[in-house]
């Protein structure tokens, strides 16, 4: 299946104030939330300039902002623009941001080559581009400066795949074993192969998958984390542990302790990649 922009933009043009919530109203939202934002914090400098692509409704654009010295927001979607600009004029850092755009990351011919110190592309962006994703890593390293960094995530096959288990049974009687077993084979929901009611065609990776798309390009891969690893616990447990404020907080640390190591990189429900451009 190839990639077609107006599937994840009528997706978000029609997400409402979700993407905002979804990081802060539960157990799993907020793990995912801590360890991207851990990540950020140790890599983006105060002098840097930032480009956020995929920004959405602007939940990690609002701590980008007080991380850089220059900030451009970038999303497919123009509602969810429009929502982040309403989002950081209510927290007044409407005026820190350098600009705003609608596009698409596969061409983001406004910006010149080597325009930013830091791109930063995390969520699902890249899951949408199928038959693409080399382009669209082309092309965000292309306004990357060089020594700069790429902040990337991804959806995570294997980690989804757990916690989905019984959804994807469930699917199984719909579609048939053999669409079952191509998901599980490539990672792909397609309108060939797995074609859901929701029409979320998307392709959800293996570390290995990131691995073997960035050795395309002149790059050093500094870093690789899952996230929203503890989300395997299943939700119940995961709002009691949450509803513990002091076991909380260890579990978060934990979270992010542990989703740095080799053996759960795949586990978690995210993949998140911090590269160098040579």
């Amino acid at each position: 299946m190839s990639y077609n922009p107006e599937i994840p933009r009528t997706r978000y043009d029609n997400y409402g104030d979700r993407e905002w919530t979804r990081l802060e109203k539960d157990g799993p939202g907020e793990l995912l939330y801590q360890v991207h934002l851990d990540i950020l914090q140790r890599y983006l400098k105060p002098g840097d300039q930032v480009l956020e692509i995929g920004a959405g409704s602007g939940r990690y654009t609002k701590d980008i902002v007080t991380m850089c010295a220059e900030l451009t927001v970038a999303d497919l979607s123009s509602h969810q623009i429009e929502f982040n600009k309403s989002k950081m004029q209510e927290l007044s850092l409407y005026d820190r941001i350098n600009a705003f755009h609608v596009l698409d990351v596969l061409d983001m011919s406004v910006f010149a080559d080597s325009s930013f110190d830091s791109v930063v592309c995390i969520g699902g962006v890249i899951n949408y581009l199928l038959d693409k994703e080399t382009d669209g890593v082309r092309e965000l390293l292309r306004v990357l400066k060089p020594g700069g960094l790429l902040i990337v995530g991804s959806m995570s096959f294997i980690g989804a795949s757990m916690y989905y288990l019984e959804g994807i049974r469930y699917e199984k009687d719909q579609f048939g074993i053999d669409a079952t077993r191509w998901l599980m084979n490539t990672g792909v929901q397609d309108e060939e192969h797995y074609p859901v009611p929701s029409k979320h065609y998307v392709h959800m990776m293996r570390s290995s998958e990131l691995d073997a798309l960035f050795a395309q390009f002149p790059v050093n891969i500094l870093e690789r984390s899952s996230a929203g690893l503890y989300t395997q616990a299943g939700d119940a447990d995961l709002e009691k542990a949450r509803g513990d404020q002091e076991f909380w907080k260890l579990i978060v640390e934990q979270e992010i302790a542990f989703t740095k190591l080799p053996g759960t990189l795949d586990c978690g429900m995210n993949l998140i990649y911090v590269v160098r451009k040579l």
